[in-house]
């Protein structure tokens, strides 16, 4: 079964992935960060075998490589602060990817819910389906005031993250796009960029997602989340529609270009994948550029990050990691439509 992030059906011009995570605590334990091993090791067996009815696969992560961590985390399936962690810690994981259940990270409990594309309804019921069967199996750590208890004071309260990810090639290069991060933290929202600082985030990929947790339903947090991603998305459009009016020779250039250089390159840095990968995403969506066949440019941004570029290309050393990226996205770049 393929992974949701190499869906092609399900991928959008400007919405990348839809995302919701929960985190639950079980009452009358310590937080995992307060947990020995011992104890932590107790905590995640008790919660495999009680949540083993849901019929996810299951994979102890404490004797997992670094390095399938660190590929979890740039799927977005684990925190990237719990890589170097050794401590017990486990994961539930569909076939798809879709959907993970992580124990003993931050939380005691970490349900996620993910699909590519505009698509809370989907997410939020599965997540709320899930969430719902493990409460009647474990009693949650809950306050009739404050809500869900979570490890981090952010989290308190529903301990619901609901995110999109947007690509906004165009906006996010104009000088409008930091007031519009800054209005939108004012209302509680978050607008980060997945990789690297949004002054430099290559790639023009960006997370919009609640900042807090407390004094909102959930329903009333994704509605914020998305009234803000909607509000971007259309601004993005708008503004790439205008540009293809008057530039659309450059955009071509660039656009080409991009591929030539991923097409016949033998070394590629990140960031130049990511930003050769990012021209040509948009260059698809404008019509500017066709494939012979779909591809998700989203999975091969995946692909080419440090861990999964290493679980899927075989044991390379450091040194050839630019050659290897090159290899990567060469075997899975198709041809164009002439």
């Amino acid at each position: 079964m393929s992974k949701w992030y190499e869906d092609v059906q399900r991928q959008q011009d400007v919405y990348v992935f839809t995302r919701v995570r929960l985190a639950r605590n079980i009452r009358g334990h310590v937080f995992p960060g307060k947990m020995d091993d011992v104890q932590a090791g107790q905590m995640v067996e008790e919660l495999r075998a009680g949540l083993s009815g849901l019929g996810l696969s299951y994979r102890d992560l404490s004797h997992s490589s670094e390095a399938y961590r660190k590929g979890l985390a740039e799927r977005r399936i684990l925190n990237s602060g719990l890589v170097k962690r050794t401590s017990p810690m486990g994961l539930f994981l569909s076939e798809n990817e879709s959907e993970s259940i992580l124990l003993c990270g931050d939380d005691h409990i970490r349900i996620q819910c993910i699909q590519g594309g505009l698509g809370f309804r989907g997410v939020w019921d599965q997540a709320s389906v899930t969430d719902d069967w493990i409460s009647r199996r474990f009693p949650y750590a809950f306050d009739r005031k404050y809500g869900y208890l979570t490890a981090f004071p952010t989290n308190v309260g529903t301990g619901l993250r609901a995110g999109v990810l947007l690509h906004l090639p165009v906006i996010s290069n104009s000088k409008q796009f930091r007031s519009l991060m800054d209005e939108a933290k004012r209302i509680g929202i978050s607008i980060k960029g997945l990789f690297g600082d949004p002054a430099e985030n290559y790639g023009a990929l960006y997370y919009v997602s609640n900042q807090k947790t407390l004094g909102q339903t959930e329903d009333e947090l994704i509605m914020s989340v998305q009234r803000v991603a909607a509000q971007l998305a259309g601004q993005e459009r708008k503004t790439r529609i205008e540009l293809m009016k008057g530039h659309r020779s450059e955009r071509e250039d660039e656009v080409y270009k991009s591929y030539g250089v991923l097409r016949y390159a033998r070394k590629l840095t990140l960031k130049e994948g990511l930003v050769y990968l990012s021209q040509i995403r948009s260059g698809i969506y404008d019509g500017v550029i066709r494939m012979e066949k779909p591809v998700s440019i989203y999975s091969l941004m995946l692909g080419i990050q440090p861990g999964n570029l290493q679980l899927d290309m075989g044991p390379f050393e450091e040194d050839q990691t630019d050659s290897m990226r090159a290899a990567y996205i060469r075997e899975r770049l198709p041809e164009l439509v002439r």
